[in-house]
């Protein structure tokens, strides 16, 4: 077999077997051909115990607290998360808690600030018109104005904390309404044949300009 110092573990096992039996070590490498030192490295080796790695830095009270914290509000950060539950690891860890939790840090998606009535009304609309055929589809031309900013406050970039496939729900959402500083007011329209074109409504517009 050669000099090695070091064996399998099969050969391991049949070494001790041989042994217990009362095989001395002359009579064991003759069986098996190998060396006195394998024969004595394979009685003294131990298994190694698995590691275990780093320690984790939060306990499961921690995470816990950390992911109920983000759920209950999804625009905080995780600096913010950190300070307010005062705790003793780096913003980077609370991180990898949420995305452990599923919840991943995102651009909220902006949508119009609507009161009751007007949800209540666009879902009766929906509901009325669902067994719409194409071809009523089509003779339909839609229309809306809309008042683009040209100067403002932009503001810092906000993210929000949400789980995946939910960006439209409410509380993930940004409310918008249209205000700012300096503006224009245009007007569109496009149907099933496609978009229109844009103009531009000189001062203000209302449902008779």
């Amino acid at each position: 077999m050669g000099r090695s110092r070091h064996c399998s573990e099969e050969q391991r096992t049949l070494i001790k077997k041989l042994i217990r039996e009362g095989k001395t070590y002359k009579e064991v490498q003759k069986m098996i051909g190998c060396s006195a030192k394998m024969i004595s490295n394979a009685l003294k080796w131990r298994a190694k115990p698995e590691r275990r790695g780093r320690k984790r830095k939060t306990t499961i009270k921690m995470d816990r607290r950390i992911t109920r914290m983000a759920k209950a509000q999804p625009m905080i950060t995780s600096r913010m998360i950190k300070d307010s539950l005062e705790l003793p690891v780096s913003t980077v860890t609370v991180r990898r808690r949420l995305c452990e939790a599923n919840l991943f840090s995102r651009i909220p998606r902006k949508v119009p600030l609507l009161k009751k009535r007007h949800v209540q009304k666009r879902l009766q609309f929906a509901k009325e018109h669902i067994n719409w055929p194409k071809e009523k589809w089509r003779n339909i031309l839609w229309t809306d104005e809309s008042k683009i900013v040209l100067f403002g406050s932009k503001g810092h970039r906000q993210s929000v904390r949400r789980p995946p496939n939910s960006e439209f729900k409410p509380q993930y959402t940004v409310k918008t309404v249209k205000h700012g500083g300096a503006s224009i007011m245009i007007w569109a329209c496009f149907s099933y044949y496609g978009v229109g074109p844009i103009y531009r409504i000189p001062g203000i517009m209302d449902q008779f300009a």
